[in-house]
């Protein structure tokens, strides 16, 4: 996967945004982070299924924590899903995922 990261960050994106851990892979935010080093934006990529729709507040609240902290390192990070919602998550865990961001995303 490094190389094929590589060759689109040759393509000069002004951000990119890659896919969640699942289907035998690890796609892990630090890494992608490593990688890119500030060269561009890139997307957080939190599991859509098992941390948004199927896992506690705590587990949500976590993973929020540990994306944007791994973003602040070049501050070119935005909080993302790394799939779409999916159709039975709640619309008031969508809210709380979205409440949470803001509320870590200021806080130091």
């Amino acid at each position: 996967m490094r190389l094929y990261l590589n060759d689109i960050l040759d393509a000069n994106p002004d951000c990119i945004s890659l896919e969640e851990s699942k289907k035998d892979f690890d796609l892990d935010i630090k890494w992608i982070n490593k990688v890119v080093a500030g060269k561009c934006c890139i997307f957080g990529n939190i599991d859509a299924i098992w941390i948004l729709e199927k896992g506690t507040r705590r587990d949500l609240e976590r993973e929020i924590r540990r994306q944007i902290d791994v973003g602040r390192e070049y501050g070119k990070f935005a909080m993302s899903l790394g799939s779409p919602v999916t159709a039975l998550t709640p619309t008031k865990r969508v809210k709380e995922y979205i409440d949470l961001t803001r509320q870590i995303s200021s806080s130091n």
